[in-house]
């Protein structure tokens, strides 16, 4: 189903075999990749289905074949992968790291007050009036305890933490090595076409242009099925335009200063 609530930023741990990445071929390759996705989209051509994640991301990782080890940083327009490669006992590879909170006009925590009943058990020795005892225990000659609870009313102030700032926490401080690359290229207006870009495809084990047919060519978004006839590059190169102009719009949600 179509999803308009807008876009997400998607963090995805990525492991691959056999993958050919740069002057290294039949690669290890492991990393991770951001992306800004407005859902995960389901292509179909013939009887192959995969996955995609469509919209501005980078990739960051090291590709390693033998004693051969590169750093791998790749500014990507789509992330492509086979979910019947998945192994059943292990999660989905990519997290929804940013829920529609996230597009919060607060910037900053927010304090309330909130009132709450607290009761605690009270274990007291000698003679105790109390209004509702539990138990009276008298020890021979010993000095009686009485078991009673103590009930009041107190307020409490608790503080939200926004979106925003979960983000920029999770983003521009645990991921910023992802991050970082990623709004430097944004503020250069460098992902404002996706032929600029590559394509992380995990299932032709490498990264590609985007404009290469074998990898986009002839793909139908499953979700958009009635609602346009554009297949293959097209599509997907409109999904990306989409999803840019959001980004663009909201970018204070999404571009955080560093």
């Amino acid at each position: 189903m179509l999803m308009d609530q807008g876009a997400l930023f998607w963090l995805l741990d990525v492991k691959a075999h056999g993958f050919n990445a740069g002057v290294l071929r039949d690669t290890d390759l492991s990393g991770r990749a951001l992306i800004v996705s407005r859902q995960l989209w389901s292509l179909i051509r013939g009887n192959k289905v995969v996955s995609i994640l469509v919209g501005p991301g980078i990739f960051k990782g090291v590709a390693e074949s033998g004693p051969h080890r590169v750093d791998v940083l790749e500014y990507i327009s789509a992330l492509i992968f086979d979910p019947t490669q998945m192994r059943y006992d292990e999660p989905l590879p990519f997290v929804d790291i940013v829920n529609p909170e996230v597009i919060d006009p607060l910037s900053a925590a927010r304090p309330e007050d909130i009132y709450s009943v607290i009761r605690k058990l009270i274990l007291e020795k000698g003679n105790v009036l109390a209004a509702d005892p539990l138990a009276r225990i008298k020890y021979g000659a010993g000095v009686p305890e009485t078991a009673h609870y103590d009930e009041r009313l107190e307020k409490i102030r608790i503080t939200h933490v926004s979106g925003v700032q979960r983000a920029k926490f999770i983003l521009a401080g645990t991921n910023s090595p992802l991050y970082r690359p990623f709004v430097r290229r944004f503020r250069k207006g460098k992902y404002n076409w996706a032929k600029n870009s590559k394509v992380l495809a995990t299932p032709f084990d490498r990264f590609s242009a985007f404009e290469d047919e074998d990898v986009l060519g002839e793909w139908m978004i499953v979700e958009k099925a009635g609602r346009t006839d554009k297949v293959g590059i097209p599509a997907i190169d409109e999904e990306y335009a989409s999803t840019l102009s959001i980004v663009e719009q909201d970018s204070d949600a999404f571009i955080y200063e560093l």
